[in-house]
């Protein structure tokens, strides 16, 4: 009977040195790993160190001006809103617009007479014309850089696809201004925006007809930050029989009689060769009339 009792009580300290043992070994372990952790994170944490010191001298901002080439107003026109073009404030202010553009036999004329009167100007643009050939593309770029503005004239200025029955497609129309919007995004860079359209046939026609669909589009136009705008002076250089530069002129003088502020519609598009020639003298007669100029965002 002793002998069974005293097996018993080395079994039970056999068993109690055993799970003293295990839990020596466990303390033993978790030390090992929270050690090695330890090491690991701080020699982690002075690589990434080293690593951002490395990477600030490598980009430490040089003290030579680099030179980039970049379009100029790159993230939209420069000029006057549109919705303070008419406000009155003692001056006199011409604003040149020329519609359908651009053509290689046009627009470079009117280009150059801009350029050597110090004049600016907007052009809108069609989409469909833009995209005839490089020289057109390439005269959006020079249009752009020279500190002229651009609007968005639509793609077609197809009068029936826009306004089939006499009535605006608001779909149709905004879907052409999209597409003439993205082209301009891939000649002058991707930021390019312009907020101004000029609706063919004129906002004023649609008025005229009551076109019920106005609403609609004037609406879109707000959500969307975009303007439209007409003209209140015209060279009737796309008026029924053809006009010569001189006749051209006349128009102008009489349309702008007695306005402090004028947008004048023209044309750049292919046989508008007279309003080219007739340009430097209507430049010459609005100065001559105390007639400062702008452009139109």
């Amino acid at each position: 009977m002793k002998n069974v009792v005293a097996n018993r009580r080395l079994d039970r300290r056999k068993v109690f040195f055993t799970r003293i043992s295990f839990i020596f070994l466990m303390i033993l372990f978790v030390s090992a790993l929270t050690v090695s952790f330890t090491k690991r994170k701080i020699e982690t944490n002075s690589y990434l160190s080293n690593k951002v010191v490395n990477s600030t001298k490598k980009h430490k901002p040089s003290s030579v001006k680099k030179s980039v080439v970049v379009l100029k107003n790159q993230i939209s026109n420069s000029g006057t809103r549109v919705e303070d073009v008419y406000k009155e404030d003692g001056k006199k202010t011409a604003y040149l617009t020329f519609d359908d553009g651009p053509s290689t036999t046009v627009t470079p004329r009117i280009l150059d007479t801009l350029k050597a009167n110090g004049v600016h100007a907007t052009f809108f643009l069609m989409g469909q014309n833009i995209e005839r050939n490089s020289e057109s593309k390439e005269l959006v770029k020079r249009i752009y850089n020279e500190e002229n503005a651009i609007g968005d004239h639509t793609y077609s200025h197809s009068l029936k696809k826009l306004y089939p029955h006499n009535l605006l497609d608001v779909s149709a129309f905004m879907s052409e201004v999209d597409e003439t919007q993205n082209i301009l995004k891939n000649i002058l860079g991707p930021t390019f925006f312009t907020r101004i359209i000029r609706m063919p046939g004129g906002y004023m026609s649609r008025k005229y007809y009551k076109d019920p669909n106005l609403i609609e589009f004037d609406n879109i136009l707000k959500q969307r930050n975009m303007v439209n705008i007409d003209w209140n002076a015209y060279d009737f250089d796309a008026e029924g029989r053809k006009r010569y530069a001189g006749e051209l002129l006349d128009k102008v003088k009489n349309t702008v009689k007695g306005k402090n502020k004028v947008v004048i519609l023209m044309h750049d598009t292919y046989g508008k060769e007279e309003t080219a020639k007739a340009l430097p003298d209507i430049i010459q007669y609005l100065k001559e009339q105390g007639y400062e100029f702008g452009t139109l965002k």
